[in-house]
């Protein structure tokens, strides 16, 4: 119901948006020509105005009226676009997202996390943190080709304890030859409602927190 709301408001904006902008276009076009005429009604009888000259005055307000044209057709299938993205999105709520971020929730044991890959890497190593940023385990990951991965945590630390549920941050180390990188990494995240915006549509974790459609690698 959010989304068709929101659809509705864009949609009202859309229409204002194209009124004004056919209006600027059509306030354009009479101000040319109430010049034009009172530049041939005063012209100097000795010198009057060619015609190559009108022609080219008049190919000039027929550019100007057209782009304007063109950009309230864009504006509009900008807008038709993002309502049709974000009805699209709601198929999402519900279900769970791997998308851009360094958070591990550990719950009964057990935490996903995800991580891709640029180029093959001789090894690959996780490095998961408490909140005050110290490191509670490091392991070695058999993900190290490219693509995305992901790595299912049982919640313990490379000796065999086990750390309390809760949230974690974490890091993947690639190792190539003698040098390394950090890969990117995913959080695992459950979709509960979908918002279109300026910047095109998001969708809302359990937390609230929002997440770019362009984020998302994987669905479940």
């Amino acid at each position: 119901m959010a989304v068709s709301n929101v659809s509705n408001v864009n949609s009202t904006d859309n229409q204002s948006t194209s009124s004004l902008a056919a209006s600027s276009a059509k306030e354009l076009s009479d101000r040319f020509l109430t010049m034009l005429t009172a530049q041939m009604r005063n012209q100097d009888p000795l010198n009057p105005l060619d015609n190559a000259q009108l022609t080219s005055q008049m190919a000039q307000i027929s550019t100007v009226t057209g782009i304007s044209q063109l950009n309230t057709t864009m504006q509009w299938l900008g807008y038709s676009m993002g309502s049709l993205q974000a009805t699209q999105a709601t198929s999402l709520i519900g279900r769970q997202v791997l998308a851009t971020g360094n958070t591990v929730t550990l719950d009964e044991g057990k935490g996903t996390l995800g991580y891709t890959v640029a180029a093959d890497a001789d090894s690959a190593r996780l490095q998961v943190y408490d909140a005050n940023k110290n490191v509670v385990a490091t392991l070695p990951l058999e993900g190290k080709t490219v693509g995305t991965h992901t790595f299912e945590w049982d919640g313990k630390t490379a000796d065999g304890k086990t750390v309390p549920d809760g949230a974690y941050t974490f890091d993947v180390v690639l190792t190539q030859a003698d040098k390394s990188a950090k890969a990117a990494t995913l959080d695992v995240k459950e979709v509960a409602a979908v918002r279109p915006s300026s910047n095109g549509t998001v969708v809302l974790d359990s937390k609230g927190a929002s997440i770019n459609l362009a984020d998302v690698y994987q669905v479940w």
